[in-house]
């Protein structure tokens, strides 16, 4: 079989992808990338003296005897293994160092607020991305509106916001947005509806898709035996915060804060 040019192209395209992706992986195979404040348990087999245990400091460094300081933050746990036993050797403290470094405690942080079953701060222990830090923090309530990222940056707070309901349908990709060591992500509310007078379930209620008046009171249970779906009257915030008496019907759409009232039917 003769390959021309185009599926030789396409050959080398594949070959490079799979030789970055390999790469890639290497590059991660040690364990997880420290951060600043991790805590880091070091041990020198066969030299209990050199046992130490240390914090990854502000700088990204850490401190240790005879080595003096080395960088560890961005470094992977075997990375930092293998420059701190070649230190040794380096400085003849140790013929031949084998040191493992496990991490005791992590120092990466982020905190998840608001419409979550699990408000908090979870620990980034591994790379992580939105979708599963709000899976970290129980997950989004039904009410969830929209999801704010808040980040430090070097010229003041980063702030993103993504609809709630966009990452739950996956029209935004939550699996692609890394959060970081200090992130700050809150859940809003989103917004609501309420149902009054003659339905079986009265209430509030979460408006997490477009709904018509007829939807919403099926939410509610319907209307009670003695409410009348031709008497329903809804009570609507205008954009100066006052508010309007409007007839309702069956097909109108339902609009954030709507208040939907089911009058008694005439007999």
């Amino acid at each position: 079989m003769t390959i021309g040019p185009t599926h030789a192209a396409i050959l080398t395209l594949a070959l490079t992808g799979l030789i970055a992706a390999t790469a890639s992986d290497l590059a991660t195979a040690g364990g997880r990338r420290l951060t600043v404040d991790d805590v880091l348990q070091i041990k020198v087999v066969n030299q209990p003296d050199l046992d130490a245990t240390v914090r990854v400091e502000t700088d990204g460094t850490i401190n240790f005897p005879y080595v003096g300081r080395i960088k560890a933050a961005g470094r992977t746990e075997d990375a930092v293994s293998e420059a701190i036993a070649g230190k040794l050797r380096e400085k003849d403290v140790v013929k031949e160092p084998q040191v493992l470094v496990e991490i005791g405690s992590f120092g990466a942080q982020a905190t998840v607020q608001g419409a979550v079953g699990l408000p908090g701060p979870i620990v980034l222990d591994r790379g992580t991305s939105l979708t599963q830090a709000l899976s970290k923090a129980g997950g989004l309530k039904e009410e969830a509106g929209l999801v704010i990222l808040r980040r430090p940056g070097p010229k003041g707070m980063i702030v993103k916001q993504y609809p709630a309901r966009e990452i739950v349908s996956g029209k935004i990709d939550g699996s692609r947005i890394r959060v970081f060591n200090n992130d700050e992500i809150y859940v809003e509310n989103g917004p609501f509806f309420y149902l009054y007078g003659f339905v079986n379930k009265p209430g509030e209620y979460p408006l997490i898709h477009r709904l018509t008046v007829e939807q919403a009171l099926s939410a509610g249970g319907g209307v009670g035996p003695l409410g009348s779906d031709w008497r329903i009257r809804i009570k609507r915030r205008q954009d100066d915060g006052t508010f309007v008496e409007i007839p309702g019907a069956l097909d109108d759409e339902v609009q954030p804060n709507d208040t939907i009232e089911v009058n008694e039917r005439i007999f």
